[in-house]
């Protein structure tokens, strides 16, 4: 359509690829769906007067071919009208025995109404079934949300006693805690009852605790050269001998 309405001239841009393209002719799709005149005077104009009260007179015909046709004429009439009445019969017949059109298209509607029924029967049938369905879904979801609901209860429950434990035990060594009130005490009692928890291990496994520090510092203090204070080197005097029990208080 659009090659088809399109003007070509030298001065378009589009000539060019136009002129390339193999066509047999650009036709007008204003005349696509009309006769093509016949050559000479155009068709808008009126016919000439010598064409328009010519009278065409047909050829005379013999008259035992007149009567040959006129017969054939009768006689296809003939035909026509009976086989008319035979198919009307035919229909009546068909109509009185319950086979016409009338009663197939009554037995269509029936069929129709009675398919619509089915149809309506098994919506209900497949909408109870869902509902079922649903209610089987609903009660499961339910006692899967109360039984996760009652275990983080439980588990809460069990959580809370523990904590209840622990701060009880909490509280009760809270009395030993070293506070702004006792640590001049708890200094005293550090600098009397030192814990030592430092130990070495030699290559068969015995362990070698250091002695407790002086209190006081005696005499010069010495000073470590190289491995001569190491306590693997030293010959074992308390081995595997555990720090005091007041040392974990």
């Amino acid at each position: 359509m659009l090659l088809n309405r399109c003007l070509l001239s030298p001065a378009s841009s589009n000539a060019t690829t136009l002129n390339t393209i193999s066509l047999p002719l650009f036709i007008s799709s204003r005349n696509i769906g009309r006769r093509t005149p016949k050559p000479g005077k155009p068709p808008i104009l009126p016919p000439a007067k010598k064409v328009l009260y010519k009278v065409v007179h047909p050829p005379w015909m013999k008259p035992e071919d007149v009567k040959e046709l006129l017969w054939r004429r009768h006689t296809y009439n003939n035909a026509v009208v009976s086989l008319r009445k035979v198919f009307k019969k035919e229909i009546e017949a068909k109509e009185a025995a319950g086979l016409g059109v009338e009663a197939r298209i009554l037995r269509e509607k029936e069929e129709v109404n009675e398919l619509i029924l089915q149809n309506e029967r098994r919506n209900n049938e497949a909408a109870l079934k869902r509902e079922r369905q649903e209610k089987e879904e609903y009660e499961k979801m339910k006692a899967e949300f109360l039984g996760d609901i009652e275990k983080k209860l439980s588990a809460q429950a069990q959580n809370a006693k523990e904590r209840t434990v622990e701060v009880k035990k909490m509280i009760e060594e809270s009395q030993n805690f070293v506070t702004k009130e006792n640590m001049d005490e708890k200094l005293k009692e550090a600098l009397e009852n030192p814990v030592v928890f430092d130990y070495c291990i030699d290559l068969h496994g015995n362990k070698f605790y250091d002695p407790l520090p002086m209190k006081y510092v005696e005499g010069t203090p010495t000073r470590q050269k190289s491995r001569a204070f190491d306590r693997s080197l030293v010959r074992p005097r308390n081995i595997e001998k555990p720090p005091p029990a007041s040392a974990t208080m």
